[in-house]
């Protein structure tokens, strides 16, 4: 028995190379993130088996890699640079700083873009006709801005200066002035803090407090996604009521959150992705945008920051948490 169990241990290990070249043989989809490896949740494992539901299975067909700039946005074009080096079939580049940090390493590699705005952004020429490289999702932020102040509005109506907590690279514009007309026509006084990074958040909070902010606006972009903890515990902690765009913000402490279901999102990446591996061209491939918008409400928020959310805005929103919040375990990503 003894010389069996050698014999299968010297197989197994004999045969661990051959596994390992197969799979650096294998398509590579390299992904493109601001985020540190233990906010790549929960779009690591819902990209990965939407991507297995086509039939594109990690370690099997394809090998998915993360690069990631640890929440510094100027280490993504030297990311992006060795990245192409590797010679990806796909790159996947969520945010405008990691979508422009791949266009400019590449002109002919397939690129799957997910930012707020595709064209605003000029990342492509139109939805219908990308053009270049690129494809991919928009995320309707900007469409979005108006509602989300406006929900913010009626959950402290006598609020009159909101905090506007805004990503400099990932916030154009056009953007930010759609944000202060709407702004006007809700009699309310906007603060501005941009985050370039992780130490910027808790000196924003600190400035909404000097500045006399009565509730916060984050503005959707991956930096401030993966910052979604600290930001839910500093909302809390400053008891300044919060809105943000996506669900596991509101899971990690935020008031409210209103926007696309980041499932659905992944999902069409995942999609697109799926058809750049079979050869369709980027440029020729129409941009996609979600459909299924959701309003989620934290009340355990709402009752440890004094805020009383009208019943109008609970029988509207799509889910209601009472309780404590589901935390994404961290997962370290190659």
């Amino acid at each position: 028995m003894r010389h069996v169990g050698a014999l299968l241990v010297s197989v197994f290990c004999a045969g661990v190379p051959v596994f390992a070249q197969d799979a650096a043989n294998l398509p590579l989809v390299g992904v493109l993130r601001i985020n540190t490896p233990d906010t790549v949740e929960p779009m690591a494992t819902q990209f990965r088996d939407a991507l297995a539901a086509l039939e594109q299975v990690d370690g099997r067909n394809i090998r998915i890699q993360y690069r990631l700039a640890e929440g510094h946005a100027e280490r993504l074009p030297e990311l992006a640079q060795a990245l192409v080096a590797d010679n990806p079939s796909v790159i996947v580049a969520l945010g405008d700083p990691a979508t422009r940090a791949a266009q400019q390493a590449t002109h002919s590699i397939p690129i799957v873009a997910m930012t707020d705005d595709l064209v605003a952004s000029g990342l492509i020429s139109s939805l219908a006709r990308p053009g270049g490289n690129t494809t991919g999702i928009s995320i309707l932020a900007t469409e979005l801005d108006a509602k989300k102040l406006e929900i913010l509005k009626q959950m402290v109506p006598a609020g009159r200066r909101f905090g506007l907590l805004s990503d400099p690279a990932n916030t154009v514009p056009a953007r930010l002035r759609a944000i202060a007309d709407r702004a006007r026509v809700l009699g309310v006084e906007l603060q501005t803090v941009d985050v370039h990074g992780p130490a910027d958040i808790v000196p924003a909070f600190t400035s909404f407090r000097a500045g006399g902010a009565e509730a916060i606006d984050i503005l959707a972009s991956p930096l401030l996604f993966g910052l979604r903890e600290e930001l839910g515990r500093l909302s809390l902690s400053y008891r300044l009521p919060a809105i943000c765009q996506f669900r596991q913000a509101v899971e990690a402490g935020c008031l409210a959150a209103y926007g696309i279901k980041l499932s659905e999102a992944y999902a069409m990446v995942a999609a697109l992705t799926d058809k750049m591996l079979k050869g369709t061209p980027p440029g020729d491939t129409p941009a996609q945008q979600p459909t299924r918008l959701e309003l989620v409400i934290n009340q355990r928020a709402a009752r440890a920051i004094g805020v009383d959310v009208p019943p109008a805005i609970l029988d509207g929103a799509d889910e209601v948490i009472e309780r404590g919040a589901a935390i994404f375990p961290p997962v370290w990503c190659s």
